[in-house]
């Protein structure tokens, strides 16, 4: 271990300490796994039990969204509103998983001489591991299917988002039983030893791709499966027949949510050359309900980024656009006094695809628009790309229904983009990973496969 004990979270805002974290020690953290493995003999018997449980955890979250928004906000640096949107889609997903139904029990086919049955059974313990940008969101996204399914969970959050998940872990675990959740923080060496442990039967990951990869090497030396949920650079379509103003309004919205830390936000436009200035007129108006300040002030739209890493890596994007010969359309600012990570949602033009914020996934507020003449050069662009978790094609449904079929991305959504729902599963191809979250697909991840058959 290092010589670090605590983990510092600061105010992306501010720049103020907000509180600090104990760093877990590999004693502990054994120690809490196996309070994890002990828990999930009783667990795992009765699914009543758990479903009752978990709607029981749908309510306490929605209960105390008050209390966890301020420290969510701080943390965090998203604005009230989203944080408190986050915490009630995060209460929806217990609800959701609380009410699910599978069979645990399938009878085989027939055959002479013998029957079989097919059962579908828990783990045991689940790792899941969880990232800075919707760090209560993606914890109950994993957990509570994991749960659900009869297997108890340890959590390691991301080190800059240990107070309000370890507050989050806290409120659940006053409401399950001793041992079903547990929780371990700290950096790498935490998350290595966690994911090595021989009692982990299960590692859910969302993050960066170049951590997945990572934690793929280390889940390989002990056979342990993963569910990996990964970077994207998710593009949106806009055809000949869209209506090109909605469409723009609406990828506004999208593209700066969270102050375009999402993976499956809208990074770019593609749209038809002729269309570029209504396109961008448009965007840009709907930019102006988008005011930019500290997260809990009343009207705030869109916070800092989260860390003075990303702010660097955006902005040299942007720098290294505009040096190319981008246009930016509206933005480019601070757009604010405040001390810490802020960068004015920003609209870009003039770039193609051997620009780097159009080619890599930039994860902040700055959206490009890409020109084309046809749409099969787009198409043949996106095959080769190495993402593959959302998109979105704007138009008739019928010519928008041709081009999704021809996207390889896990999700595909026409004239509107960014509609998740806890009852569609999500996840992501190639390099976005694999594994699905949501609906009945979140719950068979967390679920293995036995046969029994008898000799008759």
């Amino acid at each position: 271990m290092s010589d670090t004990t605590e983990l510092v979270s600061i105010d992306p805002a501010t720049l103020q300490e907000v509180g600090r974290t104990p760093v877990t020690t590999l004693t502990e953290l054994g120690t809490r796994i196996e309070r994890a493995h002990n828990a999930f003999a009783t667990w795992r018997t009765d699914r009543a039990h758990r479903q009752g449980l978990l709607a029981a955890c749908s309510y306490e979250l929605m209960r105390k969204i008050p209390e966890i928004v301020p420290l969510f906000s701080m943390e965090q640096g998203k604005t009230a509103e989203d944080a408190g949107g986050e915490i009630w889609i995060s209460a929806k997903c217990f609800a959701h998983n609380a009410r699910l139904d599978w069979d645990d029990v399938t009878e085989a086919p027939e055959a002479a001489g013998r029957t079989a049955r097919i059962e579908h059974r828990p783990l045991g313990v689940v790792a899941a591991i969880v990232p800075w940008n919707f760090p209560v969101f993606l914890l109950i996204a994993k957990i509570a299917p994991a749960l659900a399914a009869g297997n108890t969970v340890v959590v390691k959050p991301a080190e800059s988002v240990s107070l309000v998940v370890g507050k989050v872990v806290e409120i659940l675990q006053s409401t399950l039983p001793p041992g079903v959740i547990e929780i371990v923080h700290g950096g790498p060496e935490v998350g290595r030893a966690l994911v090595e442990h021989r009692r982990v039967r299960k590692v859910s990951f969302t993050g960066s791709t170049g951590v997945g990869r990572q934690i793929m090497r280390q889940a390989a030396d002990t056979i342990t499966p993963v569910t990996l949920e990964l970077g994207g650079n998710d593009p949106a379509i806009i055809l000949d027949d869209a209506d090109i103003e909605g469409a723009a309004t609406i990828l506004a919205k999208n593209a700066f949510f969270n102050t375009g830390q999402m993976c499956v936000a809208p990074k770019r436009a593609y749209v038809p050359a002729d269309k570029i200035d209504q396109f961008c007129d448009a965007f840009a108006a709907a930019m102006d309900a988008l005011p930019v300040g500290y997260g809990l002030a009343p009207g705030t739209k869109v916070g800092p980024l989260h860390n003075k890493a990303q702010l660097e890596f955006v902005q040299g994007l942007l720098d290294k656009a505009v040096t190319g010969g981008a246009t930016v359309v509206k933005g480019g600012g601070r757009g604010t006094d405040l001390p810490g990570y802020f960068l004015e949602p920003t609209l870009v033009r003039d770039v193609d695809d051997t620009a780097e914020i159009v080619s890599l996934e930039q994860f902040g507020p700055v959206f490009p628009v890409v020109a084309y003449t046809d749409v099969e050069d787009v198409l043949a662009t996106l095959d080769e790309q190495e993402f593959g978790l959302g998109a979105s094609v704007w138009g008739s449904i019928e010519n928008a229904e041709k081009v999704a079929d021809r996207i390889d991305a896990g999700s595909v959504w026409i004239n509107q983009h960014n509609a998740l729902e806890v009852e569609l599963p999500f996840g992501g191809t190639k390099s976005s990973g694999f594994g699905r979250e949501g609906g009945t697909a979140g719950v068979e991840d967390f679920l293995d496969t036995r046969v029994i058959s008898i000799k008759h």
